[in-house]
């Protein structure tokens, strides 16, 4: 009984710990999006940051109803894109 009881909390602690720091929230993933567009455009960030906010509208505009890591994620595949 009392092995049962330390299973359940071993395995109790180790869900917590994946849900907490092993899972990618959304974001976080658009926070390491816009970071990554930041290091391609070259510029300081605050600059970089409104760079990439107008790039999002525009995405927005041309294709509506996506998420925002969608639209950061296409404004990275751009960029991307763009330097090769």
């Amino acid at each position: 009984m009392v092995y049962l009881i330390i299973i359940i909390l071993i395995v109790g602690a180790v869900a917590y710990y994946l849900n907490t720091k092993g899972a990618i929230t959304p974001r976080r993933k658009e926070s390491k999006l816009r970071e990554r567009c930041r290091v391609l455009l070259k510029m300081p960030p605050q600059e970089a940051d409104q760079v990439i906010d107008r790039l999002v509208e525009r995405e927005k505009n041309r294709n509506p109803g996506k998420t925002e890591e969608w639209y950061l994620d296409k404004v990275l595949y751009d960029l991307e894109k763009d330097y090769r």
